[in-house]
């Protein structure tokens, strides 16, 4: 019986490596079309996208993607002009396609046979890009959504005694049209952690998001409140501090965060 594990075990490894051999892959496609024309007609709408991805910590091989018949690529079928955003191993598609997905939801992807030297796969880096229930939207038929984003920095200088710790969570506003075309963005830092040593001692202190609403006026409001863990004679102990997310036409932006309720260290 346990030659017959061992057996099959060997058997599935070596079906593995022929597959990867034979070069399964799975392309990564934006958007398509029937005629190049068509096809070409819809890259006005990548720019924004683009950049949206890249701040969120995806990064694709070639951008803008490649614009490609559809027969040129071994699986897909006949017949058509894609968007090629990448060809990824099985294993490392999944993630990169629920990203784009969430931004872009038209995205797809099918298998094909693209050996490894040949593919060109989206690179993903940091924490997963999370969607959040607040959404707005607005009289013009423009929604703007909110997502998330864990970061992370961690910096242990050569000075003996110097470190840098923090993570922070990044909110993420983006501005859908009508047909779901990302039109613009801005983001703002949210819950946040740190711990560094600068000048003569350490300083800490952490900011957790207290409320995302939004307002009669048409825009997001992010409250946050932050506290100071260690702090010298006279600074700034705790704070709220307000951001105020807009709209104007296709534009999204970010004011600077307002602090209310200012608390400072006793010297006595």
């Amino acid at each position: 019986m346990r030659s017959y594990i061992i057996a099959l075990g060997l058997l599935t490894l070596l079906g593995s490596s022929r597959a990867g051999a034979a070069g399964n892959a799975v392309a990564i496609i934006w958007k398509g079309a029937k005629t190049q024309a068509d096809a070409e007609a819809k890259r006005v709408s990548w720019g924004d996208l683009g950049n949206v991805l890249e701040k969120t910590g995806l990064k694709l091989q070639d951008d803008p993607p490649k614009l490609v018949q559809s027969k040129t690529v071994p699986g897909l079928k006949p017949g058509f002009w894609v968007w090629l955003l990448g060809v990824c191993a099985p294993n490392e598609a999944a993630p990169i396609v629920k990203h784009l997905k969430l931004l872009s939801p038209e995205t797809y992807s099918r298998e094909v046979k693209v050996p490894a030297k040949k593919r060109s796969c989206p690179q993903h880096e940091g924490a997963a890009l999370e969607a959040r229930e607040e959404s707005l939207k607005l009289p013009s038929g423009e929604t703007l959504r909110v997502f998330t984003r864990e970061e992370r920095e961690e910096d242990v200088g050569e000075e003996e005694g110097k470190w840098n710790h923090g993570s922070l969570t990044r909110y993420h506003f983006v501005l859908f049209g009508k047909d779901g075309e990302v039109l613009g963005a801005t983001d703002a830092v949210g819950e946040e952690d740190v711990d560094k040593s600068t000048g003569e001692g350490p300083t800490a202190y952490r900011c957790d998001v207290t409320s995302l609403e939004a307002s009669k006026d048409g825009t997001f409001i992010l409250t946050r409140s932050c506290h100071a863990r260690a702090s010298e004679c006279g600074a700034l102990m705790s704070a709220d501090e307000v951001v105020t997310v807009e709209v104007n036409g296709s534009s999204v932006s970010a004011s600077d965060p307002k602090r209310q309720d200012e608390q400072y260290a006793d010297c006595g």
